[in-house]
């Protein structure tokens, strides 16, 4: 059987060349599925890049994937890459000439336009290609009007649906996603929660059109106990020598749930006159975190609480090896990467028991009310004073984290194409 011709947006790849939380659980998904397509033999994969990441599309040619081929030629076009890439530099910079920086937008939107006539799809770059596979956004127009080629879309969560509050304006890539999708496409949603959330939200998504496929951790993910190691992160993170540490890695938006967290990890620690653990807070900062503490009464204390800012990929394993525990007792998730990192690197973790994190930790880790202090407390007290306890959760943990794997992933995922193209 010949190859599936397949195109893969690779648009949400350029956040690669961005050390900030825009290289997500969803940044990560892509590219792990992008590299386990690459080594089937039963798809033949090009890549798509949205015209307004022109700029950055070209550097994943030229940085990341040389060999593989893309369906737009960047080459030609070296001139107007560097001046959007001027462009956005210059707009990135000014904050206080407001009229200066209204003139260089209407430049990029008239560069983007450009781009998209330039570099957009059309049938004759398409005729080739039987499947159009979006990890994140919406489907291009361009292959809405080619119609011989299969849309494919993998949903990560519908938050900006189900938690309004978050996103008052709702112009969010799930909106665009949903409002531009049609019943013939087809939906690979990361876990049964999120399938199910789709289901009772948009019409278009049904039994018929979806299928679950699990996400996984990254194989970089291992247990990593080297001393050396772990004090040269200690150094750079600013983890005190000699403390143990508690280990949490998200975005400070409410929904993670992180101010009840450490709030009642500060609780836990006067509580029990603990003295010898201090609380690591992996993510971006968040300038009214301290003030919003504070408000909830817990009692600020820089030498406890830890905050790492934004961690390198390559530190996260030797932070969840070393941990005592990771926390992550979120309001809801579409999936929970980073919980089993945590547990593929033998970390005992303390999860909230809703949406789909069961599906991802299931009896492997503590999982507690997401809005309660006493079950935050109570999980802290149990790992913290039973050794025994915090080894068989790590060994626990490493056990279910097996059941994870890209290939299974990508294999759901080929299987689904095959038999649809056979029934077609």
């Amino acid at each position: 059987m010949k190859p599936i011709n397949l195109i893969f947006d690779a648009t949400v790849l350029t956040n690669y060349f961005y050390k900030n939380d825009n290289r997500s659980g969803i940044f990560f998904a892509a590219l792990n599925i992008l590299n386990e397509l690459l080594k089937c033999a039963d798809v033949s994969v090009s890549l798509y890049v949205a015209p307004e990441k022109y700029a950055d599309g070209s550097r994943l040619k030229e940085e990341l994937f040389p060999n593989v081929n893309f369906i737009q030629d960047f080459s030609k076009y070296g001139m107007l890459k560097k001046v959007y890439v001027k462009l956005e530099k210059a707009y990135a910079s000014i904050y206080d000439r407001i009229w200066l920086r209204k003139t260089i937008s209407v430049w990029i939107i008239l560069l983007d336009f450009l781009f998209n006539i330039i570099v957009g799809l059309n049938n004759k770059k398409l005729e080739p290609y039987e499947v159009f596979l979006s990890p994140v956004y919406k489907i291009p127009n361009g292959v809405r009007k080619c119609s011989t080629i299969k849309p494919y879309i993998v949903l990560h969560d519908c938050i900006p649906f189900l938690f309004p509050e978050y996103y008052p304006q709702r112009t969010n890539v799930v909106n665009d996603v949903m409002r531009t999708s049609l019943n013939s496409d087809y939906f690979f949603c990361n876990s049964g929660a999120t399938r199910n959330d789709y289901k009772k939200l948009f019409s278009v998504v049904s039994n018929d059109n979806s299928s679950v496929i699990y996400l996984a951790a990254d194989s970089k993910f291992i247990h990593r106990s080297n001393k050396n190691e772990l004090e040269h992160i200690q150094k750079k993170y600013n983890i005190p020598q000699g403390k143990k540490y508690v280990f949490s890695l998200c975005t400070l938006e409410p929904r993670k749930n992180l101010l009840r967290a450490v709030k009642n990890f500060l609780c836990f620690l006067e509580k029990n006159k603990v003295d010898d653990l201090v609380w690591v807070m992996g993510g971006s900062a968040w300038v009214t975190f301290i003030e919003t503490l504070k408000k909830e009464g817990a009692v600020w204390n820089p030498s406890v609480i830890i905050r790492a800012g934004y961690v390198d990929d390559e530190d996260l394993p030797v932070l969840y090896s070393n941990a005592e525990w990771f926390v992550y007792t979120s309001q809801y998730e579409g999936f929970g990467l980073p919980p089993l990192e945590a547990m593929q690197c033998g970390c005992p973790v303390i999860t909230s028991n809703n949406s789909s994190l069961p599906e991802v930790v299931g009896d492997a880790g503590i999982m507690i009310d997401w809005d309660s202090d006493e079950q935050h407390i109570k999980a802290y007290e149990k790992l913290y004073f039973d050794e025994d306890l915090r080894k068989d959760y790590g060994c626990r943990a490493q056990e279910r984290a097996k059941i994870f794997s890209w290939k299974k992933t990508v294999d759901k995922i080929i299987g689904v194409m095959k038999d649809r193209n056979r029934h077609a």
